[in-house]
């Protein structure tokens, strides 16, 4: 038993060895390729779980205003300062556009938007809205 406890214990540390003197023979390139990889691969997914957050926020946002909105036309552009912005051009809904509550649904959304602008595509003209809607006027969602 205790022989072979001793032989698993010294597989281990040769595999632990072999490791480390792959890793260590590895070009600092190649090191910093491979940390790079993993490093856009977690910005990635942390920047789409961000933009998903906010459109969640901005549909609930809106809808607190608008239950009826089904989706934003939104614009993105570059401020003076260089820094990326959103800007609500209209309230879509079933019946069509919701005018009368643009004013309160801008005031409530700038901030979520100017964030939203910093992990969008530029190009994006929509938020769509994926929260149903049940009789009661609460929502579930539908984005899993």
């Amino acid at each position: 038993m205790r022989a072979d406890n001793a032989r698993r214990g010294w597989t281990r540390l040769g595999r632990g060895l072999a490791t480390a003197l792959a890793r260590r023979s590895e070009t600092p390139y190649a090191r910093a390729q491979r940390r790079r990889e993993r490093v856009r691969d977690t910005f990635l997914t942390a920047r789409d779980e961000w933009r998903l957050l906010l459109e969640i926020l901005i549909e609930g946002e809106t809808r607190a205003v608008c239950p009826a909105a089904t989706e934003l036309e939104v614009e993105t552009y570059t401020d003076e300062l260089g820094e990326p912005r959103g800007r609500l051009i209209s309230i879509l809904t079933d019946e069509g556009s919701a005018d009368k509550d643009e004013e309160a649904v801008t005031e409530r959304i700038s901030e979520l938007l100017d964030e939203w602008s910093i992990v969008t595509d530029p190009d994006t003209t929509e938020i769509a809205f994926t929260l149903a809607v049940d009789v009661h006027g609460s929502t579930s969602d539908d984005r899993s």
